[in-house]
């Protein structure tokens, strides 16, 4: 996620002299020719990117569906292709949905967007109790809390057995790293906690109201709430390259599909398909008016939900090496908003494991790309994210392929670094002070739960072992790395690794800090946010 900040002085000229520039040239086209092009696009970026397994591209065109496809496999190595009604992760594309239940609900008059979440949820809190007492439903959709970067993410992240309600009640312990409503984080804890709200005011499941509201009313027939409901025979399976010597580097692998997303679903549950998404698409660009007529929400609440809330970044706007690079980005109620080449447009990213997507809105043309993906592909994703909207123009001035290859291959040298450096013990490799048993024991930190630390086997082969108790995919040895800091062998090796520093008292460890190990782990993998503490 994007965290620095722009300057925003360049908007106003980029967004009236840009769109005079390439809006006439793009609506006089046939329609159905942005289509074509986002469909040779996308066999372009295939073929440059050949260990990417499959794609979903969606693209609507002055309203119109004029591109519903699958490109490649479900599976690396696999024949099944990939078509229009492939299921694909999306993410937090889903928290648009969410912000939309919400909105309906605040036209209905049963939700306020500057009413206080405890007007809702009587027994929500946070760490800070002013923080409690102001923070409203819009705060929850647009990352100002003062919450860290992904700050609780492991209640949700891989695969924890927490539920809904522990989430919420998680938040009283969680620190607040920054000023409430002075700067932007982005968040998925508090997209639960809107779930919640819609729960508490509806009497219903988030999951009941999304499929009421919003799946059934567009005919999203092949649209689930949560991985677990996905139609086997019609998923991708996701893949990422798992190293050497980090996750993002090495040879592309199958993953496992993670089908335990049910507690943060108004987060990022949502599966869907090409031929789905585009109705979802159409109601979006016809604000809150379907494609057949039917009215889900009205044009009041679309403006509210496309408001820039949070300013996320600024920059000196378009540059020989991004041509797109916006002057100003800012987060509105579960989207990004920012220039495009002159244009408003509206977008937002999803990362689960083994998928990541996009969708990009041009109101003003009434358009839009959605792109979804069964690889954790980044220069994919780029080319396509950049590339499409251009195409969305009129345009294909800028190679963005070349451009995303000249990019990776930067980071993946700088990764390479910085992975080495952060295996290296800085203290030379040093033994622990104490014996193994004294680091065994159960720590707490009050808003994750537990990590049991346990002696295993004997003489040369005694080892720890460690256990987050409620994450059964992180288990492991836990080694001596560098002195009081140890490090995670996860038996699931899909997983993100970790260090334990510990804090040793009276001939004990009494407490540790924990860090992802690699340089690109995942933001979700909230290591960082744990202060464990030892019990007894």
């Amino acid at each position: 996620m994007l965290t620095t900040t722009r300057r925003a002085a360049l908007i106003s000229g980029l967004a009236t002299t840009g769109l005079a520039a390439f809006g006439n040239r793009a609506f006089a086209q046939e329609t159905g020719a942005v289509g074509a092009a986002v469909d040779q696009f996308a066999q372009d970026v295939m073929a440059a990117f050949p260990d990417q397994p499959g794609l979903g591209i969606t693209v609507v065109e002055n309203g119109q569906i004029t591109l519903a496809k699958g490109y490649g496999v479900k599976a690396l190595g696999g024949q099944d292709r990939c078509d229009a009604n492939t299921i694909f992760g999306i993410a937090s594309n889903t928290k648009a949905m969410t912000a939309a239940l919400l909105a309906m609900l605040v036209e209905e008059g049963r939700v306020e967007w500057d009413a206080p979440v405890t007007q809702y949820l009587p027994d929500f809190a946070m760490k800070d109790p002013i923080v409690t007492k102001l923070l409203t439903v819009r705060d929850l959709l647009v990352h100002r809390s003062g919450l860290s970067l992904g700050a609780g993410d492991l209640m949700i992240w891989p695969a924890p057995t927490h539920t809904r309600a522990e989430i919420v009640a998680g938040l009283k312990h969680l620190p607040i790293g920054g000023q409430f409503r002075g700067g932007y984080a982005y968040d998925n804890v508090l997209y639960v906690v809107a779930g919640a709200v819609i729960e508490a005011v509806t009497g219903q499941t988030w999951e009941q109201v999304i499929k009421a509201r919003i799946f059934d009313p567009l005919g999203m027939t092949n649209t689930v709430s949560s991985p677990r409901l996905v139609d086997q025979s019609r998923r991708a399976l996701p893949h990422a390259r798992l190293g050497p010597p980090v996750r993002g580097l090495g040879p592309q692998k199958v993953l496992p599909f993670d089908a335990s997303f049910d507690a943060a679903g108004p987060a990022g549950g949502v599966n869907s398909c090409p031929a789905d998404i585009g109705k979802w698409m159409q109601v979006q660009l016809g604000r809150g008016l379907s494609a057949d007529g039917k009215r889900l929400w009205g044009e009041v609440q679309a403006r509210e939900m496309w408001k820039p809330q949070t300013i996320t970044s600024w920059s000196d706007g378009p540059s020989n090496e991004n041509p797109a690079r916006p002057s100003m980005q800012a987060y509105a109620l579960g989207w990004y908003v920012q220039d495009h080449r002159g244009e408003r447009l509206l977008w937002h990213t999803g990362g689960l494991a083994g998928f990541i997507s996009y969708t990009g809105l041009l109101p003003g043309r009434k358009s839009g790309i959605m792109i979804m993906t069964n690889a954790e592909e980044n220069p994919v994703l780029r080319s396509l994210r950049f590339g499409g909207p251009d195409r969305l123009q009129g345009r294909s001035d800028f190679d963005w392929i070349a451009s995303s290859k000249r990019v990776q291959a930067e980071a993946d040298a700088q990764t390479i670094k910085d992975a080495a450096a952060a295996t290296t013990p800085k203290g030379g490799g040093a033994p622990p002070s104490l014996p193994l048993e004294a680091y065994a024991g159960v720590y707490r930190d009050p808003w994750y739960g537990t990590v049991t630390i346990s002696v295993t086997g004997k003489g040369k082969k005694k080892g720890l072992y460690v256990s987050f108790d409620k994450t059964p995919l992180l288990r492991g040895k836990l080694a001596p790395f560098d002195g009081e800091t140890f490090i995670t062998t996860f038996e699931d090796r899909t997983q993100e690794d970790a260090f334990f520093t510990f804090d040793i008292k009276d001939g004990k460890a009494v407490s540790a800090l924990v860090k992802a190990v690699s340089p690109l782990a995942d933001f979700s993998y909230d290591y960082h946010d744990l202060r464990l503490t030892r019990e007894g």
